[in-house]
């Protein structure tokens, strides 16, 4: 039996590389400056790659990375999405560190889309001959039917996400926003909130979605604030890509 293909976050793994080999220098006292060996952080991104093939027992992966253009659909959009992270600081090596992993073998990434929709496109191709295990630390990625390893904690081994469980955390998604992502969800709605609205509905899209547009509504908002909140929250599936334009399309309810 063919071993299952391994879709990896890569940014993830190219950002804790960076961050992880970054030392600050200090020439006088108020003259400090970050500084990374790029031969340290890619062997500590090596290192991180290792231990995932090595626990999971596969040597079949793809490293899939986010498209760094700006012309990210969600965006277009919704211009807050991820504003908040401008500005911030970024591991001074991170971006030749891409610049490597991309150019080398085994690696992919798709115009304006980021590595969740990668990975989720090519998950659900519905013709791929292969098994796949998605690999990542970020939540989002339980909206994805099929298999997921949660890199955050390796302990818990590889979950099966079923259509319906993905279904109910998308929505789940929708009602919570994502404040790391920078799209707000509806008010008041944590965890807690959210499970308690969608308790006993049933975990398809049709049911589940007039209780979503029911909070925003409750809230204050219409169902067009609702579906702009669902579509930041909506990993793209195989059905979600045109190919031919290279581009996302926009989720509507179903």
């Amino acid at each position: 039996m063919t071993k299952p293909l391994l879709l990896i976050d890569a940014d993830v793994l190219a950002y804790q590389a960076c961050a992880g080999a970054e030392k600050t220098i200090c020439f006088e006292e108020d003259s400090c400056f970050p500084m990374c060996s790029l031969t340290d952080a890619i062997g500590a991104f090596n290192y991180k790659l290792g231990f995932i093939l090595d626990t999971l027992g596969v040597d079949r992966y793809l490293l899939c990375f986010s498209d760094e253009g700006g012309n990210n659909f969600r965006r277009a959009i919704f211009p807050q999405y991820k504003s908040n992270r401008a500005g911030k600081p970024r591991p001074v090596a991170l971006k030749f560190l891409r610049e490597h992993f991309i150019k080398a073998e085994g690696a992919t990434l798709f115009p304006r889309l980021e590595a969740d929709d990668v990975m989720g496109i090519l998950a659900t191709h519905p013709k791929r001959n292969h098994e796949t295990i998605i690999v990542s630390i970020d939540k989002d990625l339980r909206s994805i039917p099929g298999k997921f390893f949660n890199l955050g904690h390796p302990e818990e081994g590889v979950h099966e996400i079923s259509v319906e469980d993905a279904d109910y955390w998308f929505m789940m998604q929708a009602l919570m926003g994502d404040a790391t992502d920078g799209y707000p969800g509806c008010p008041k709605f944590g965890p807690a909130t959210a499970a308690k609205a969608l308790k006993d509905v049933p975990k398809t899209i049709k049911d589940m979605w007039p209780v979503v547009v029911a909070a925003y509504e409750k809230a204050g908002f219409g169902e067009d604030y609702a579906l702009l909140m669902a579509r930041m929250a909506h990993i793209l599936w195989h059905e979600d890509y045109d190919f031919e334009k290279q581009r996302g399309k926009l989720w509507e309810p179903k």
